[in-house]
């Protein structure tokens, strides 16, 4: 996935005027709709607002992902501020953020969202990446370096990537991100596929490539939950798996927000799932 073509220039601010997290939120949505990129921000807001409360999406590393779905729009749209000194989100790592990424997302891209944010967290998980975008002067320089690093990864699917040894209900990987972004891109591709009038034979050898590189047990697993419900990888938002609609179990809800090396399912739809 290539962050640009959601993410449009005259929508990155270099500096947020906001000094909290609240306002931070409110400045990036009134840029998404002064921008014409939706058109209306009552609901979008309160959404996002009341997702924030629930559980921060401060994920780490400077970076926080507030998003919310909503309806009126046809694609995902993504607002880019950077606050350099810093802004306090309740991190999973205490740490302050400096880059924010704003996204509303219609229901039927749900996919689309989880592929997004997952080549987000790739792209700014390589230091050189996020340095750059903190030392960028102008919005077109955060701009091409998304879209320059997400290329890449778009080029290079098994970069960073690690096989996993394990049950497919809960894998074990040093980096469970990595093979998550796979699963995600996969599930993306299979749905262009499709629908697409054009450009199949390229999605299709995109999809064998990564088909590849993935674990064959959880590939199987995959494989089965795209046949009898798909999708088969699924956000999971205020403790409810979004491809189920059922709550975890607050203990378990927790480790999968802080395990990072294993990859989860849902013990009651057996979907991947992905805390955001």
């Amino acid at each position: 996935m290539v962050l640009s073509k959601y993410i449009a220039k005259n929508c990155i601010l270099t500096e947020v005027a906001a000094a909290n997290k609240s306002d931070a939120i409110k400045e990036l949505t009134h840029l998404l709709f002064d921008k014409k990129k939706m058109k209306g921000m009552g609901e979008a807001l309160d959404q996002v607002v009341a997702r924030e409360v629930t559980e921060s999406t401060g994920i780490g590393r400077g970076i926080a992902v507030p998003h919310a779905r909503v309806t009126g729009i046809k694609q995902l749209v993504c607002a880019v501020g950077r606050a350099p000194a810093g802004l306090e989100f309740m991190s999973v790592d205490r740490k302050p953020v400096q880059l924010i990424f704003l996204i509303f997302y219609p229901p039927a891209q749900q996919t689309t969202y989880l592929n997004f944010v997952a080549t987000v967290i790739k792209v700014l998980r390589d230091p050189k990446n996020m340095s750059a975008m903190m030392a960028a002067k102008t919005a077109d320089d955060m701009c091409d370096i998304l879209e320059k690093a997400s290329k890449s990864l778009n080029d290079n699917p098994e970069s960073g990537s690690a096989k996993l040894d394990a049950d497919p209900a809960i894998a074990h990987t040093p980096d469970a991100h990595a093979d998550l972004v796979l699963l995600a891109r996969m599930q993306l591709y299979g749905e262009m596929l499709a629908t697409a009038k054009t450009g199949k034979g390229e999605l299709k050898q995109r999809i064998e490539k990564i088909r590849s590189l993935v674990d064959p047990r959880l590939l199987r697993h995959y494989d089965r939950l795209m046949k009898s419900q798909p999708p088969a990888l699924v956000p999971v938002e205020g403790d409810t798996c979004q491809g189920c609609f059922m709550r975890l179990p607050s203990k378990f809800a927790q480790q999968v927000r802080q395990d990072s090396a294993h990859i989860h399912t849902c013990a009651n739809c057996s979907r991947f799932i992905y805390v955001l």
